[in-house]
């Protein structure tokens, strides 16, 4: 055929360039008119073994462990994985949201007037690309891809756009699983939660408030990445039979889900991708994996796998050999002691908490207190001092020094630093970089996070819980002790933590930690602010530079309750526990030997993780005390550098669970009895 082309070309003086498109394009028409109908196979050495075929507006991928079946009319995906299947809902009405001029418009993704779905094979993963287009009064262009990769044929989503005048404001791509035959959903927000498909509590990650599934009317606090109520981990999870599935988010800095769980279930989950800065921008990535046999385990040690290859996942061990103050703090104790609490009066909280406004205690007391927990038999500890600064606990940061002159000043902050170290204990300060409080000495709106517009009501967390308001453009809340509050854009957030670091060195304070609180509670903060423009990758990037001046500056660094981008950066953490669904330790099944969790010495929890003890300024020092907290961290001890290999429930009722550790220690607890059995005891 190619010679009879170059015949005719020499003969009729058709230029050759001509004939050779018509000799490419020729096989794509005679497929076109084959009723609809298309097959494609996959040549290329190394990628998976799979066939692509078109059946008038249904494509099928087929591997050799997956069949995937998409329909480009409505959207409806229906994934055939080993033994099982599984649905996903077809688009819906406000899948799509996009901003135009200046106003928010919901469209469905499958309304869509242009649709062109083709093959698509990038040599190591095999499946179909669609571009959609022409929504009424848009001129918007989606991209979106669906490939099996890899041996295991994990089905990979991906997401882009080519905005035009509007920007995507929200994509909820691909669709949520249908749950109606799912046993359970696996959440990662908070540490972990197993939800039973008839829950018959309402569920709502970040807005249940109450143990009997209440959601508070007034909040208003959405699901949104990289804030621990809603994920503490970016993946999630189903169970159905013996086989599971789950979803990993690989672009997690403008994502969420969508979810809903009424009382009595089922649960809907599904990804969805948020703007930056006003647009989609970049492409979003999310990954199927299946399991012809498996359970929260196993989706737990996939994604270990997962954050093992990304970077997120650094051991405890790593961090010692780095920074070998770290290995101080295994198996120590951690107390929070308070020096000054001191209300802002024109705070809202003066008059929500009279009993509470003011109380101190010197630094000098604190330092006759920890002589007498070390007199008593406590060998080691780390004080995480709260309430240091000049006004108080959470007053006027970041602009927080002299010490408190009330509680002894300069000399008083010196003397008890330097009582810790006589007594081989640690000093760690508990410190704050977020919280932009109005009566600062620095507060300045152009350094305060500027939202969007000033037309909607604001959005940034957690206002939208404890009561916000807006000032143009300018989110505040008026909450806790220092009173009315907006948000540091991050770019200046190192600059304060190195003026006032640097003034307690040049005083002879070293601390060898620093806790910085809310940073992995809370999402990082977008700011549309010409002059401090800041994306939310940008502002957690922001945070990342605080943990890792004071990794260099002092040591050891902690942070409340950390999301997963904390971990190669942090060495310890606050806890936090669900209110409702089934606890199961997620976290630690991934996380356990990367980064330490404290917990109270009698929380049963803390021995079921082995955990690091941690109790407050009331706590009794005795013997019952310190029995209870060295048992814990003698378990901590031997653990801490040890995977958690397996957890299960030992009887239908959830009241009776077992961890499995590495080299081969099990922690039993029974909830009825209160009880705990660890074997091989700690001696």
């Amino acid at each position: 055929m190619k010679h009879f082309f170059r015949a005719f070309s020499g003969r009729f003086k058709v230029p050759a360039l001509y004939l050779s498109l018509l000799w490419w394009l020729l096989p794509c028409y005679m497929q076109a008119q084959q009723e609809g109908t298309a097959v494609y196979t996959n040549t290329i050495f190394g990628a998976p073994e799979v066939t692509v075929a078109r059946n008038g507006s249904v494509w099928t991928i087929t591997g050799k462990k997956q069949i995937v079946r998409f329909n480009e009319k409505d959207f409806l995906i229906h994934i055939k994985a080993g033994p099982e299947q599984w649905q996903l809902f077809p688009s819906q009405p406000g899948d799509l949201v996009i901003e135009k001029d200046q106003k928010e418009v919901k469209l469905r993704l499958s309304d869509a007037t242009v649709k062109h779905t083709e093959y698509f094979n990038t040599g190591y993963s095999v499946g179909i690309k669609l571009t959609a287009g022409g929504w009424k009064g848009s001129g918007l262009k989606l991209f979106f891809t669906m490939a099996l990769e890899g041996p295991s044929e994990e089905l990979v989503f991906t997401t882009a756009a080519e905005e035009k005048g509007e920007g995507v404001q929200r994509i909820d791509w691909p669709a949520a699983l249908e749950a109606s035959a799912v046993d359970y959903t696996l959440l990662s927000n908070i540490r972990g939660v197993l939800l039973p498909r008839n829950w018959p509590k309402a569920y709502h990650p970040i807005r249940t408030s109450e143990k009997d599934g209440t959601i508070t009317s007034t909040d208003r606090s959405e699901v949104e990445s990289n804030v621990i109520e809603s994920w503490s981990m970016s993946w999630w999870g189903f169970q159905k039979g013996a086989a599971a599935m789950m979803v990993i988010v690989e672009t997690p800095d403008d994502a969420a889900y969508q979810f809903h769980h009424p009382a009595g279930g089922p649960t809907v989950i599904g990804p969805r991708w948020q703007e930056s800065l006003g647009k989609l921008r970049y492409p979003r990535t999310a990954r199927f994996c299946f399991f012809d046999k498996g359970n929260y385990v196993s989706m737990a040690k996939r994604y270990r796998q997962y954050a093992i290859e990304s970077g997120l996942f650094v051991p405890l061990k790593n961090k010692v050999a780095i920074q070998p103050e770290v290995g101080a703090l295994i198996g120590t104790p951690i107390v929070r002691s308070g020096i000054l609490t001191n209300y802002n009066p024109e705070g809202a909280r003066w008059n929500r908490d009279p009993d509470s406004r003011h109380s101190v205690v010197s630094f000098d007391e604190k330092a006759r207190e920890f002589r007498r927990w070390k007199d008593a038999g406590l060998k080691k500890l780390m004080v995480v001092l709260t309430g240091w600064p000049k006004l108080g606990y959470d007053r006027q940061h970041p602009d927080v020094l002299p010490p408190a002159p009330e509680a002894g000043g300069w000399q008083g902050m010196r003397r008890l630093s330097d009582t810790l170290r006589s007594l081989g204990y640690l000093l760690g300060l508990h410190d704050q970089y977020r919280d932009y409080y109005t009566d600062a000495p620095s507060f300045d709106t152009q350094f305060a996070i500027h939202e969007a517009s000033a037309d909607r009501p604001p959005s940034v967390f957690p206002g939208t819980r404890f009561g916000d308001s807006k000032q143009g453009v300018i989110p505040y809340m008026d909450y806790w002790d220092g009173g009315k509050m907006s948000y540091l854009n991050g770019r200046l957030m190192l600059g304060h933590m190195k003026k006032n670091y640097q003034w307690l060195f040049d005083h002879q304070i070293q601390p060898q930690a620093s806790y910085l609180d809310v940073f992995g509670y809370v999402p990082p903060d977008e700011d549309f602010n010409p002059q401090n423009r800041l994306t939310r990758t940008g502002a957690l990037n922001e945070r990342k530079k605080l943990y890792l001046w004071a990794k260099a500056h002092l040591g050891i660094v902690g942070t409340e309750t950390a999301c997963d981008w904390t971990v190669p950066y942090v060495d310890f953490s606050s806890p936090l526990r669900a209110r409702n669904g089934i606890t199961v330790p997620l976290w630690d099944l991934v996380y356990h030997d990367a980064l330490l969790t404290t917990y109270n010495p009698d929380d049963l929890y803390g021995l079921l993780n082995a955990g690091l003890p941690q109790f407050g300024r009331n706590t009794k020092v005795d013997a019952a005390s310190l029995a209870l907290i060295e048992r814990m961290s003698r378990l901590n001890k031997r653990l801490a550098f040890t995977e958690m290999t397996n957890h299960e429930f030992l009887n239908t009722d959830f009241t009776r669970e077992r961890t499995t550790f590495e080299d081969g220690t099990t922690v039993t607890i029974d909830w009825n009895k209160k009880s705990v059995i660890i074997n091989p005891e700690i001696k």
